[in-house]
């Protein structure tokens, strides 16, 4: 069972600002602190995250896997891109994983992309179910996940729960635990 609501406002409210004082100060708050640990110490000990990255090649073999994490994140991504045989002018659908370094929760999206004229275009996250195509890409991430780090699927309705934070670029009447737990740019992979 993952964390309650209350606990995980309570984690994120150490990670991100809840004012927009930091935009008037050349050093970092204690809240933007405590998100730099955590992500140093996800840096030191990527061991886990290897495994987890291996063990999706393995499963996954006619797809890519990808990674992002940028530090601005509550936690890295991993992707599965669907594969180009595949690709069709509407509606293609990657697989993002996220794990996040300040609760031992995750959460597994889509990403929906069109390709027209040679260029992939027009990303915007999908929470529902994917095309069959992509549905033993998000079994064997979900199942991967849990196996790695035994974290617990964080539900889209908690997900979605808005917290008073600045993550990123978006402002406290926009920021959802989603956003803070794991990423501000949802759509955004490389």
């Amino acid at each position: 069972m993952p964390p309650s609501k209350e606990d995980l406002i309570s984690i994120v409210q150490k990670h991100y600002d809840s004012t927009n004082a930091f935009m008037f100060t050349t050093g970092l708050t204690p809240e933007a602190k405590r998100l730099d640990s955590a992500w140093k110490k996800w840096i030191q000990n990527r061991a886990p995250w290897h495994a987890f990255r291996y063990e999706l090649s393995r499963a996954l073999p006619s797809h890519i896997i990808g990674e992002t994490y940028p530090s601005m994140d509550g936690g890295p991504r991993c992707i599965v891109y669907q594969p180009r045989a595949s690709w069709t002018a509407r509606s293609n659908w990657d697989v993002v994983g996220c794990v996040s370094l300040l609760a031992p929760v995750y959460f597994v999206y889509g990403v929906q992309w069109d390709y027209i004229d040679g260029v992939r275009q027009n990303f915007s996250a999908n929470f529902g179910q994917p095309p069959p195509i992509m549905a033993e890409p998000v079994q064997v991430m979900t199942k991967s996940i849990e196996k790695t780090f035994g974290f617990e699927v964080i539900p889209p309705e908690l997900a979605n729960t808005p917290v008073a934070l600045y993550a990123g670029l978006l402002e406290p009447h926009e920021t959802t635990l989603f956003h803070t737990l794991f990423t501000n740019e949802s759509h955004n992979i490389p």
